[in-house]
């Protein structure tokens, strides 16, 4: 049996699945962990702006990540890979949030100890505003700031024209500076 490494995988993600793949190469089964270690943060950071919570978003990452695997196939080359993840997890993440139907709660935006007091209040009271948004403009704010996602590669991920990825961009970006300033936030 074929041992592959899976440095940096979560450890639910082991031979197991690899075995019961479609894929066969051991390149692509290297490829793909490496991957997925590269991008595990984003994938969780995109869940959990959908989901708003750790748990949830875990559960999301974890079901993306053995999707992917499963349809690695599916993917016509590594260069698109960012894209194809993130649209699998944001679809993944929707299909939770229908599943549950939950009244979903704002986490505190966890900010690094050594930012100043200002700078953790700004971060947050940013974060809270972003979170308000409706889901089609904090999606894309999300994948656009903190994703560093260019428009293109969103558009790929959410299956939407580039020329609507930047409309709701800019109508997000007006809705965030109204809601920082009529909430007395920052200006």
């Amino acid at each position: 049996m074929e041992r592959v490494e899976t440095e940096g995988v979560p450890h639910m993600f082991t031979n197991t699945i690899f075995n019961r793949s479609r894929v066969t190469t051991h390149e692509d089964k290297e490829r793909f962990c490496t991957y997925i270690h590269d991008y595990q943060l984003n994938m969780f950071r995109l869940a959990k702006s959908i989901v708003h919570n750790d748990a949830d978003a875990e559960d999301v990452t974890g079901e993306a990540i053995l999707k992917a695997y499963r349809n690695l196939s599916e993917l016509r080359s590594f260069g698109s890979f960012k894209p194809w993840i993130m649209k699998i997890v944001v679809n993944e993440a929707y299909s939770l949030a229908n599943r549950r139907k939950k009244v979903m709660y704002l986490e505190e935006l966890e900010v690094p100890e050594e930012s100043t007091e200002s700078m953790i209040r700004e971060s947050g009271e940013l974060w809270a505003a972003v979170e308000k948004l409706e889901d089609e403009f904090r999606t894309i704010t999300v994948l656009f700031y903190y994703e560093d996602m260019s428009i293109r590669d969103i558009g790929k991920t959410l299956g939407l024209p580039t020329g609507t990825v930047k409309s709701r961009l800019a109508r997000a970006r007006q809705k965030l500076k109204m809601l920082l300033v009529n909430e007395g936030g920052m200006e």
